[in-house]
């Protein structure tokens, strides 16, 4: 009797299938990785130059100063937390080609299949430009690596 429950059980599937219809993808997934790499850059461009400027600007044409003792490691916390946020981007945009390449194989009609085509459009662009973002983060977070921040020796 057991065995006859447990074949009349329905076997659990995915959403999608059951209702025969594309998955639902969500705009904030969309907007979320076309900006988070772009303003991790920003962000991490504002906050290193902000920083740098006050650190430098403590010592005069009289008497320069080196920075303080705090500045690169302050500057590297700040790259590494904008480097974290920033690969978080590039995974979501990432993710969202995924998952619209796969809503895009779904028989879409009218005005569901133009959608499709733009959230498959914008997730492409999206992942392009957190790449090449992420580049940048990756160049600018191995200058402050290794570049003094007042323009010292090394």
């Amino acid at each position: 009797m057991n065995d006859r429950r447990e074949q009349m059980q329905p076997q659990p599937q995915p959403r999608s299938q059951l209702a025969g219809v594309a998955p639902q993808f969500h705009p904030w997934r969309l907007s979320a990785g076309m900006l988070a790499t772009a303003l991790a850059w920003f962000a991490l461009m504002g906050a290193g130059e902000v920083l740098t400027a006050n650190v430098c600007g403590l010592s005069d044409a009289n008497g320069p100063k080196g920075p303080p003792s705090w500045a690169m490691p302050v500057l590297i916390a700040i790259s590494v937390a904008c480097f974290a946020l920033a690969i978080v981007g590039v995974v979501i945009a990432w993710r969202n080609v995924v998952l619209t390449r796969e809503k895009r194989k779904y028989p879409l009609e009218g005005r569901a299949r133009r959608v499709a085509e733009l959230e498959w459009f914008l997730a492409r662009i999206s992942a392009l430009s957190s790449a090449m973002f992420m580049f940048g983060m990756f160049v600018t977070v191995l200058a402050v690596a290794i570049v003094s921040p007042c323009g010292g020796p090394w």
